[in-house]
């Protein structure tokens, strides 16, 4: 797919067999950073005076899910979506009916601001220390490099459906010619472009703030991230290396895409994402690259769930 790129093949960290120190990669994290841009939202039970009343349902991103046990309907014309609605402060109503019973229970939509505060500790699973370690390795090496270094991980797809269908399937050329026309409009002092994301950016942010500036070309090849997951595939230079070493003392203290993440977020890291084509503001996840089997990919573990259906409980710090 790619004839023109020379690449040289780092081996993963695998802490099964060479144990990751504590001091460049944490053992436990806590949500409270990660869940003021993730999808934390939840249907509780409204039922004012009975002992239930709200407590947890059921995750919003599960009701679309069949389930022997229960049905569910929402108020209104329109379902909530976490990518389209999380700033929507306006309340949300349904009703869950026990299917072996029928009885039937009011439900409100909220945030479950537990995992904000103060914040859930939970231990990191193998697969995400391991991944982490890998690319703090990674910076390492950008760190001593001044030209910019390409990042792809081992399941990097060239080859998918882009985001708008009618432009065909994503190949080698595409992730050329969009990469180029990408760095060519990147700004002097970029630290990283993400080249495959998903989450919040310009045009479609979490937290919105009016910079006042005017929509430009340079928008039609990338976005100046906001918070975005995933970090199969992305373009690090020597200055955004060295401000990820600097934010990783004494240690990464959580997964790898939440970590770097956050330093964007924050202002800390002058991160943009790559825009195919066909990506629009209403495009979640999007990009030249993908991730094979991201929903059911084994290999890395999610400690907080993730919307792959592990089991966060699994890896929650017993509270002393």
């Amino acid at each position: 797919e790619t004839p023109w790129l020379a690449f040289e093949q780092f081996k993963a960290s695998d802490g099964t067999r060479n144990p990751i120190p504590e001091s460049e990669v944490a053992a436990t994290w806590n949500t409270r950073r990660n869940a003021q841009f993730a999808d934390y939202f939840e249907w509780v039970f409204d039922a004012p005076g009975a002992s239930f009343d709200t407590t947890p349902w059921k995750w919003a991103c599960d009701t679309g899910k069949e389930d022997p046990d229960w049905t569910f309907t929402e108020e209104g014309d329109e379902d909530w979506t976490f990518v389209h609605d999380a700033g929507n402060t306006a309340e949300r109503l349904g009703t869950a009916t026990k299917v072996a019973t029928g009885e039937a229970f009011r439900v409100r939509l909220q945030f479950a601001h537990r995992y904000i505060d103060p914040g859930l500790e939970q231990r990191m699973s193998g697969g995400e220390r391991g991944c982490a370690h890998s690319h703090l390795r990674m910076w390492r090496l950008a760190a001593e490099r001044a030209e910019p270094t390409l990042v792809l991980e081992d399941d990097i797809q060239l080859s998918f459906t882009r985001s708008d269908s009618s432009l065909g399937e994503a190949d080698g050329h595409v992730f050329t010619r969009r990469l180029a026309l990408a760095m060519q409009h990147a700004p002097s002092d970029l630290d990283v472009l993400y080249l495959g994301w998903s989450g919040w950016r310009d045009g479609h942010s979490r937290h919105p703030k009016d910079s006042g500036e005017q929509k430009s070309d340079t928008d039609n090849y990338l976005r100046k991230a906001e918070y975005v997951w995933t970090t199969v595939a992305y373009v690090l230079t020597q200055a955004g290396a060295k401000k990820l070493l600097a934010a990783a003392t004494p240690t990464i203290n959580q997964p790898v895409d939440n970590f770097m993440a956050w330093e964007a977020s924050q202002g800390r890291l002058n991160a943009y994402v790559v825009l195919d084509e066909g990506d629009t503001d209403y495009t979640w996840a999007g990009g030249i690259v993908d991730q094979f089997d991201f929903q059911g990919d084994s290999d890395i573990t999610k400690s907080d769930g993730g919307h792959q259906g592990d089991d966060e409980k699994a890896f929650a710090v017993a509270s002393k």
